[in-house]
């Protein structure tokens, strides 16, 4: 049975999964930061190749932060692509300050056009639904 509905992708969906799968080019290098596993693989499906850290550890924020200057480098990018409810934010914005503490790249204008193309999505997994449209890509099935 196939899951996917007879609408096409939208056009901010279509700008959304291109700015996903384009960043990793136009930034490089770049680390792309999100909450958890799930949003891992929902982003590897969609074709974004960058390397993820994860916030869902078992270590302390400032342990995080150290191991994202020590991955980004000198000249890396950063993207902190946390969800945009309360949770998410929180953990964006505690980031963000120690991470430019410690003259960190941070990609915010990409997370701004990232957050304006998800509409009504708060969530990074809610992209899932890209997948359920009948021109959207074939899941590239990364885990």
């Amino acid at each position: 049975m196939d899951y996917r509905s007879a609408k096409p992708l939208r056009e901010n969906e279509r700008a959304l999964l291109k700015i996903l799968v384009d960043v990793p080019q136009k930034y490089n290098p770049l680390l792309i930061v999100v909450e958890g596993k799930r949003d891992v693989r929902l982003l590897r499906n969609l074709g974004v190749t960058a390397p993820m850290i994860k916030t869902q550890t078992n270590k302390t924020r400032e342990q995080l932060v150290d191991y994202i200057v020590q991955e980004a480098g000198q000249k890396g990018n950063v993207l902190i692509l946390t969800d945009f409810d309360a949770e998410g934010i929180e953990i964006c914005k505690a980031l963000e300050s120690l991470l430019e503490g410690r003259k960190v790249r941070i990609l915010k204008r990409v997370r701004i056009k990232i957050r304006s193309l998800m509409g009504n999505w708060r969530c990074i997994e809610e992209m899932v639904a890209l997948f359920k449209r009948k021109d959207s890509p074939e899941p590239v099935g990364h885990s």
